[in-house]
C-alpha cells in the first residue's frame, strides 16, 4: 500500500510539472543590441502565430505557415483537424501586407489579437523578408486568397506535422532574426522576455 501511494504521488508530481510546462508561455529572448534596430511583430491568433516583418519599402508583410487544407482552403471539420495534427500534410505559407503600423493595429483591435512587439537588426529582417517571399514565389502558381484571413497563400515544399507545426517554423523565422525561444511552443502562446 505504501508504495502504491508513492507511485500514485509520483505520477501526480510528474504530470502536474508536465502540464505547467506546456501551458506556460514560450518566450521569445530578442537580440540585446541589434544593429540599426527595427520593430517586428508576432500576431498570436490563439492556435496560429504569424510574425510581421518591415520591408524596404516601409510596408509590413505579414507572414503565416500552416497546413494546406485546413489553414489554407479552411476545411476545418474534426477529420481535416486530425489529418492535420497526426499525419504529414501539404504545408502553405501565407502573406498579406499593411501600409503601415496604424493599419496592422486597427486590425489586431478589430479582431482581438494579441501583437507582441520587439526590436531585431534591420538587416536581419530584410534578410528573412527575401528568403520567405523567395519561398513563396517558388509556388506561386498555386496561389490562393483566402477571403477569411485576408492571407494569400501558395503551397509550402516543407510539409506541416504535429511535431512541425506553424509555431515550430516561427520559432526558426525567429531564430533567423537572433532570437531565442525558451519554452513548449506546440501551439501558439508566446510572450516577449528581455535578458538584464
Amino acid at each position: 500500500m505504501h508504495i502504491r501511494r508513492i507511485v500514485t504521488f509520483t505520477l501526480i508530481a510528474v504530470t502536474c510539472i508536465f502540464l505547467i510546462w506546456i501551458f506556460t508561455p514560450a518566450s521569445i529572448i530578442p537580440p540585446a543590441r541589434p544593429t540599426e534596430a527595427i520593430a517586428v511583430h508576432v500576431l498570436d491568433l490563439g492556435l496560429h502565430p504569424e510574425l510581421v516583418l518591415p520591408n524596404n519599402n516601409g510596408e509590413l508583410i505579414v507572414y503565416a505557415y500552416g497546413d494546406w487544407n485546413y489553414f489554407a482552403l479552411n476545411n476545418q471539420g474534426l477529420s481535416d483537424g486530425l489529418a492535420a495534427l497526426l499525419i504529414p500534410t501539404q504545408g502553405t505559407l501565407g502573406r498579406q501586407k499593411y501600409s503601415n503600423i496604424e493599419q496592422l493595429q486597427q486590425t489586431v483591435k478589430e479582431q482581438d489579437l494579441t501583437l507582441l512587439s520587439f526590436e531585431v537588426a534591420k538587416a536581419k529582417a530584410l534578410q528573412l523578408v527575401q528568403a520567405l517571399d523567395q519561398r513563396f514565389n517558388r509556388n506561386i502558381d498555386t496561389r490562393i486568397e483566402n477571403p477569411q484571413t485576408g492571407l494569400t497563400l501558395v503551397k509550402d515544399e516543407q510539409e506541416y506535422t504535429m511535431l512541425h507545426n506553424s509555431n515550430h517554423e516561427l520559432v526558426e523565422w525567429l531564430e533567423q532574426l537572433d532570437c531565442q525561444v525558451e519554452g513548449f511552443v506546440m501551439w501558439s502562446n508566446f510572450q516577449v522576455k528581455y535578458r538584464d
